[in-house]
């Protein structure tokens, strides 16, 4: 089974990805942001951001069939690792089986409103 998702198809088009790739019980997810038409969802709140992050990626993971309990990793890259405990705040809500996570800075995103990216990897249960 191989399956693909674009939950923003203007954009995976552009950059030529999906959002979600499942084989079998396996799900990659690409780098999620909260990219919005005219720049970042959430303005400079790392929460907002982080919080509309985690939706999206909630939507491209039920399009193939998985749900957000079934995340087994996590990363993030923020630009700002001093915004860490807010980040993490948003987390804990969102993954209370805490997966395997890793959260680097970077330099920056695709575009200076961005504060954070995820990349999320999930099995399958069901």
């Amino acid at each position: 089974m191989n399956e693909k998702v674009g939950t923003e198809p203007k954009f995976n088009e552009a950059l030529a990805y999906p959002k979600a790739v499942r084989v079998g019980q396996s799900v990659w997810m690409g780098g999620t942001t909260a990219a919005g038409p005219d720049g970042a969802v959430g303005g400079d709140d790392v929460i907002a951001q982080t919080t509309e992050v985690i939706r999206r990626i909630d939507i491209a993971l039920r399009q193939v069939g998985s749900r957000l309990d079934e995340i087994v990793r996590i990363r993030v890259y923020v630009t700002d690792i001093g915004r860490w405990p807010e980040i993490v705040t948003v987390l804990r809500q969102f993954f209370p089986h805490r997966p395997a996570a890793t959260l680097v800075e970077v330099s920056r995103l695709l575009s200076p409103s961005l504060l954070v990216e995820m990349e999320a990897d999930a099995v399958v249960r069901g």
